[in-house]
């Protein structure tokens, strides 16, 4: 008889548990543990937006710290036709001042590294110096037709004191040449600035007038 009781009772527990939670739903810890993923899902999210916020209000700070250091550099936003245009006492016109003035400073570099990769590379009798005597390339004792053309052309272009020769002392003109070009590029720009000018000053205003 009491087996008989016990067994209605397991069966009447069965038919309970089916109808709270009918075959195909999910179990209450099934439900717990989505509820407990979907809870990390939104953690995740909502660090990445607090990381990208920081990043982008970072990157915005650093555009408006180089806006206020530059002050009155800022003018260097202007348009060619506007640098090209302005009165030399004006903002922009003492940048496009210091525009041509940097432009030169390169060139004189760049005719002090000429007459070095010159000197190490055209001198083929090894005199220590470059004269037509170095056409003869292969000094064979015969200046073949273009054959001393690269020589010709370099004391043509860079020799700076014009005696034919390329030696050490149109190196040492072409770095004072330099230094002195650089200095005046230098003055032009602290002329049209407002506030010191630092490296990164004038990293940021080469950059906006295109000068590399």
């Amino acid at each position: 008889m009491r087996s008989t009781q016990r067994l209605l009772l397991s069966v009447g527990m069965a038919g309970l548990l089916l109808t709270v939670f009918p075959a195909g739903l999910p179990s209450v810890t099934t439900m717990a543990r989505a509820d407990s993923g979907n809870g990390s899902g939104h953690g995740n999210a909502g660090a990445h937006g607090a990381a990208n916020g920081h990043a982008n209000a970072a990157a915005s700070n650093s555009h408006g710290a180089t806006a206020s250091s530059l002050g009155a550099l800022n003018a260097a936003h202007a348009s060619e036709n506007a640098l090209a245009n302005a009165s030399s006492d004006s903002r922009v016109g003492r940048i496009a001042a210091y525009r041509d003035a940097a432009a030169a400073a390169q060139t004189a570099a760049d005719t002090e590294a000429a007459i070095g990769d010159a000197l190490a590379n055209l001198d083929s009798d090894g005199s220590g110096f470059v004269d037509s005597a170095d056409e003869d390339t292969n000094q064979d004792g015969t200046v073949d037709p273009g054959e001393g053309t690269a020589v010709s052309d370099a004391i043509a272009n860079l020799d700076t004191n014009a005696d034919g020769v390329l030696d050490q002392t149109d190196i040492d003109n072409a770095q004072a040449a330099a230094e002195t070009a650089q200095a005046n590029a230098d003055a032009k720009l602290t002329d049209a600035a407002n506030k010191p000018v630092t490296d990164d000053v004038v990293d940021a205003v080469n950059h906006l007038l295109g000068i590399e």
